[in-house]
């Protein structure tokens, strides 16, 4: 007999949060700030509209294929939310698999989780590319890009230096999702940052 594909609706004990256990050292999430400029609005659901599907695409092989821990939690929370069993989406092909969550990430309900994907993405996958620009503005971090102390200022040509590095090393895509999810770290983010962020129009994600 064919198993069903649905289940009934998870309690939120079942359901839960399940990043706190793979990755405990993740960051807190801010709360999105609405008294930021233009550039810094944006949630991240509408980051990952705008990165556009060719790199949506390199995300979800990422979480595929170098974090498989963290994806079978997210298909395993989310699917059930769906009252599907997880089972049936690993069924499907990596593609499909990858445009079934993509699919809810793009649920307001499920930006929390696009927030985590890409704090994953950065801070596990893109470590070269944080501590090159945390080194370029003088702030302290671990080495693998964590930092404890936020600086009150970051110069404008200690930044307009870091962020020509990072371009010049790392796709304009990649480095803007980090700029801009690195600015949310303080209401309005850093004028010097700003100021050599919105001199670049290819870091304009909106």
């Amino acid at each position: 007999m064919a198993v069903s594909a649905y289940l009934t609706e998870p309690t939120p004990e079942e359901v839960g949060s399940f990043f706190a256990s793979i990755f405990p050292t993740l960051p807190p999430i801010p709360p999105h700030d609405t008294t930021r400029p233009p550039f810094f609005r944006m949630t991240p659901n509408q980051i990952l509209s705008a990165i556009g599907s060719e790199m949506q695409l390199q995300l979800m092989r990422y979480m595929q294929d170098e974090q498989r821990p963290a994806y079978k939690a997210i298909i395993n929370t989310l699917a059930p939310q769906r009252r599907l069993r997880p089972t049936f989406i690993y069924e499907k092909s990596k593609d499909k698999q990858a445009a079934w969550l993509l699919d809810q990430l793009r649920l307001r309900t499920n930006e929390g989780v696009t927030e985590q994907i890409f704090q994953i993405w950065l801070i596990k996958g893109k470590v070269d590319m944080l501590t090159a620009f945390l080194d370029g503005v003088g702030i302290t971090h671990d080495g693998k890009g964590e930092i404890t102390d936020l600086p009150a200022e970051i110069a404008e040509d200690k930044a307009e230096t870091a962020v020509a590095a990072l371009l010049a090393a790392h796709p304009a895509k990649h480095v803007a999702v980090y700029l801009s999810l690195f600015q949310t770290q303080r209401p309005g983010g850093w004028p010097g940052l700003t100021k050599a962020i919105e001199a670049r129009p290819e870091l304009q994600l909106a």
